[in-house]
């Protein structure tokens, strides 16, 4: 009888769920890695970074989404940078695998636009990156067995796996302590036809982000900063994000950070809160632990116990800014 019960409900809602493909499942993760959400992240600064993300939703609810992400970016010869990522997504009876592999170009704006290789501070720059993309969708063809002959989109002539390519490009800018990156993710059309002959074509996504840096005493520094995100199926999204980060003035092999992110949708007649995000981590020397809890503010969010991340990361300098 359970296996009834998620078999049906996964059929009644995957009509409901055209967007929430790659462009989401990754970008979501974005606090620990600003990379996942923009290409022109990779190498723009002289580091390189290795992370791990784990993403575990609706705790409490059996056969729950789960999302892992495995990122690698770093700097190479004089202005370019590369970058990659893999990813797992399980969400109910539907997997997703896929990854990106990144060429970024990064444009100096400083007197000297000449930076040594061993300056690893980079204060005003504009950055561009470009990703190929590829995507990997199944899910158990117990649903489609069971339901495809009344369900029009498991019934409609959709296979149950395929691969999908795709590309992303962005833009980054850093100067001082001010930062912006906009980004688009789908610029080729795709249709999912793994999920039937009707599925619409893969919405075209983009994402903006800016912050500040305010620095205090001690090393302290304090981060406003916003994210927004849409698409051309008329979805929009905001988070606005309040981060406080500290090297220890004693101890530059330790630092840790803190930040509280609010989520809200503004669809035209839909605009109403989606979740609290409280979360942080630590740094000792080039070792990076990070958490976060997914308060849900919706209905949806009292059947389940929240949803949890973490990361895990190396990297192989200290940089002045964390997850970024």
């Amino acid at each position: 009888m359970k296996r009834f019960f998620y078999c049906l409900t996964l059929a009644l809602l995957l009509p409901f769920s055209k967007v929430a493909a790659q462009d989401e499942i990754v970008c979501d993760q974005y606090h620990f890695n600003y990379y996942l959400v923009n290409p022109a992240v990779a190498g723009a600064e002289r580091c390189t970074h290795l992370m791990l993300t784990g993403k575990f939703q609706w705790v409490g609810v059996e056969d729950a989404p789960m999302t892992q992400t495995l990122s690698f970016r770093t700097r190479i010869l004089q202005n370019l940078g590369i970058g990659a990522y893999l990813y797992n997504d399980k969400n109910g009876f539907s997997y997703r695998q896929g990854g990106e592999v990144t060429f970024a170009y990064h444009i100096p704006l400083t007197e000297n636009n000449r930076y040594m290789m061993k300056q690893r501070s980079i204060e005003r720059q504009l950055s561009f990156g470009l990703s190929a993309v590829v995507n990997h969708y199944n899910y158990d063809t117990y649903l489609g067995d069971n339901y495809g002959q009344t369900d029009n989109v498991l019934g409609n002539g959709g296979e149950n796996k395929g691969f999908y390519f795709n590309a992303n490009a962005g833009v980054y800018f850093l100067f001082d302590n001010f930062f912006a990156g906009f980004s688009m993710a789908n610029l080729i059309p795709t249709e999912l036809t793994e999920l039937g002959l009707d599925e619409p074509v893969r919405p075209l996504t983009g994402f903006g982000f800016l912050g500040y840096d305010i620095n205090l005493v001690n090393e302290m520094i304090i981060e406003p900063s916003a994210m927004f995100k849409f698409n051309t199926n008329s979805e929009r999204q905001l988070d606005i994000n309040l981060k406080f980060m500290q090297t220890l003035p004693h101890n530059k092999d330790f630092s840790y950070w803190l930040q509280a992110s609010y989520r809200q949708t503004l669809d035209e007649n839909n605009t109403k809160p989606l979740s609290l995000h409280p979360m942080g981590g630590i740094r000792y020397k080039g070792f990076h632990v990070g958490y976060s809890y997914i308060l849900g503010l919706t209905k949806f969010a009292r059947q389940n116990y929240g949803s949890h991340e973490i990361m895990l990361g190396y990297t192989w300098c200290v940089t002045k800014h964390f997850c970024r």
